[in-house]
């Protein structure tokens, strides 16, 4: 009995490190073909990818933590432009230097977190239009302070921190593991998932629903803002946006988001499986700018490869379920041939 579980943690543990693996050796098949070069083949290169690949973790994490309980927040875009842009103003002004931009940013954007969520429990609107809504708001609020002129990084004292690859790694390896208590073995997790199963259920056994879904909210928040602390470091600037533009960061974010779940499934841990599908397509991004690809090129190449992701998760029992009915209706053929035989 303990070989066999044994056997089966090894198959996951495999199943969840494949679909990364199979991704490099396929992107570095493809890199070396059409640009002669590999993916990651110089220091300029790990940085970039670790820097994308820590606000990809965050952003996909920040998205799932709702859309899990069938609530998608739009206005995470939004909430990560007012936490980096408030946030990182504050600390630029008091000096307080690259982790203290990620700390106050981060703090901001859990209590834009916090407005919507209980603005979404007491007035019980569509999460989508309530999202819309909030996204409207706060980037006309962005776009009013500091001049319009959002969050400038570059050349500030104190923010070489922000790029330095070791901290990106620990700031990393830390969001997937606070992840992985809170939703998988703290008592916010076991309500998160019960909720996941049947609100009525959930509500009928005595935990309070609402609480739970604000502080999904408070999470999501804290998590979007980190996100665009490294997005701004990499930038060295943000600028606030308008006409809803902050909602392509979370369509943006999307593919690695629904690929991690997918992966997640293989371990049962749906934040590990975030962070393999995170690296997946943060390598697949790489090899495209490998590529000489723009940008929008490159977005046509990821969303078709999210298109038929989602086409195959949809159909994926189909041809399973069209081999059971086969198999029935032959049965029930054969025992109707035996019963007039007799």
């Amino acid at each position: 009995m303990e070989k066999k579980s044994r056997n089966i943690q090894a198959k996951s543990l495999l199943q969840t490190i494949a679909v990364p693996l199979i991704v490099w050796i396929i992107m570095e098949i493809i890199a070396r073909t059409g640009a002669g070069t590999g993916v990651i083949t110089n220091s300029a290169d790990i940085k970039t990818f670790f820097r994308n690949l820590v606000s990809t973790i965050a952003f996909a994490l920040a998205i799932s933590t709702n859309l899990n309980c069938g609530r998608m927040d739009l206005s995470l875009g939004s909430q990560m432009y007012a936490g980096t842009i408030f946030g990182g103003n504050l600390a630029l002004t008091m000096g307080w230097g690259g982790i203290g931009m990620l700390l106050c940013s981060m703090v901001i954007g859990g209590l834009c977190g916090l407005v919507t969520g209980i603005l979404f429990v007491n007035m019980r609107i569509l999460p989508m239009v309530l999202g819309l809504g909030m996204t409207l708001i706060f980037e006309c609020i962005c776009f009013m302070i500091n001049n319009q002129q959002g969050v400038t990084v570059y050349g500030k004292p104190g923010i070489e921190t922000l790029s330095n690859v070791n901290f990106i790694i620990i700031v990393a390896l830390l969001l997937i593991l606070v992840a992985t208590y809170l939703f998988q073995y703290s008592r916010f997790g076991y309500r998160y998932r019960a909720i996941q199963g049947s609100q009525k259920l959930a509500a009928d056994s005595g935990i309070n629903i609402y609480t739970n879904c604000i502080l999904c909210y408070l999470i999501g928040g804290i998590l979007v803002a980190c996100a665009g602390v490294f997005i701004t470091a990499f930038n060295g600037s943000l600028s606030p946006v308008l006409g809803m533009s902050s909602n392509s960061y979370v369509f943006s974010n999307m593919f690695p988001m629904a690929l991690g779940a997918w992966i997640g499934s293989f371990c049962h841990n749906r934040q590990v499986g975030v962070l393999m599908g995170s690296v997946s397509v943060n390598l697949l991004t790489l090899t495209l700018s490998k590529l000489g690809l723009g940008m929008s090129t490159q977005n046509v190449v990821v969303y078709s490869l999210f298109l038929l992701f989602t086409i195959y998760s949809a159909n994926k029992n189909l041809f399973a379920y069209r081999r059971a009915r086969a198999a029935r209706a032959a049965l029930a053929a054969k025992t109707r041939a035996e019963r007039r035989m007799a």
